[in-house]
């Protein structure tokens, strides 16, 4: 855990050094677009996997403890 969050502090130090900022490349609209669409991707792929195994868990009946 520690481990992580050096590697995160060292690599916005990185970021810093050039001159990069986090929040104009989050902000810009292709950046946007591109979340969107994996976003949207993901979405689509659990609503498909969910479809498909949806009879196959109404066919396991309900225990009741």
């Amino acid at each position: 855990m520690i481990r992580i969050i050096v590697y995160t502090v060292i690599a916005l130090l990185v970021l810093s050094f050039f001159g990069i900022s986090l929040q104009g490349i989050i902000e810009q609209p292709t950046t946007q677009a591109n979340f969107q669409y994996v976003w949207n991707s993901i979405v689509f792929a659990a609503t498909y996997l969910w479809n498909l195994i949806q009879p196959l868990v109404n066919l396991i009946p309900f225990i009741s403890l």
